[in-house]
């Protein structure tokens, strides 16, 4: 990773660390024309749930922010409320090419040891982490896909999950027990 770039950690286990790059560059998520858009409002980015939400910096110049929410006491979903800054996206040639090289999840899961399952969640089909397992065994070797989609959450909220951890643990965040 390039000496530029800098992980400012906005929330840090619920302590606002205030700072005006941060503000800076929420303002520049809201202005979002993503699909998911309405995730990156300040009434939707559900900052009090995160452990952490990070901004990564390139020059002072935002290049992505990403959060660490906690789902339950075991459980904690990382990538949530991912947000990559329209001059720092890859052309999607190459879904694996991330510019940041997972810096931010690394640096999250080293710090997140409390929790006993860790989640990465989509809304869409798991080929993306089929993709990621395959393509990137130095980060992903020991995560597992699970079988089918899960309502995480929310009634309705069906998502794809890549896991490290104990999967015991996720009938703790799926809205519908029966599921499992």
């Amino acid at each position: 990773m390039a000496n530029s770039f800098e992980l400012v950690s906005y929330i840090n286990r619920k302590q606002n660390t205030n700072n005006e790059r941060c503000f800076d560059a929420f303002l520049q998520m809201l202005e979002s024309n993503d699909r998911l858009a309405n995730n990156y409002t300040m009434n939707n980015l559900k900052l009090d749930e995160m452990y952490f939400y990070n901004f990564l910096f390139d020059n002072g110049e935002p290049v992505l922010a990403s959060g660490s929410e906690i789902m339950s006491d075991n459980v904690v979903r990382v990538m949530s409320r991912y947000y990559s800054f329209p001059d720092y996206r890859t052309d999607g040639t190459n879904l694996l090419d991330k510019v940041d090289d997972f810096y931010e999840l690394k640096y999250v899961l080293e710090r997140l040891n409390e929790f006993k399952l860790v989640i990465w969640s989509r809304d869409k089909s798991p080929s993306f982490f089929k993709r990621l397992k395959a393509g990137r065994p130095d980060l992903f070797s020991e995560w597992k896909i699970y079988p089918q989609k899960i309502e995480l959450r929310y009634k309705d909220n069906f998502q794809s999950i890549f896991y490290v951890g104990d999967i015991t643990y996720l009938s703790e965040v799926i809205y519908d027990n029966s599921q499992l």
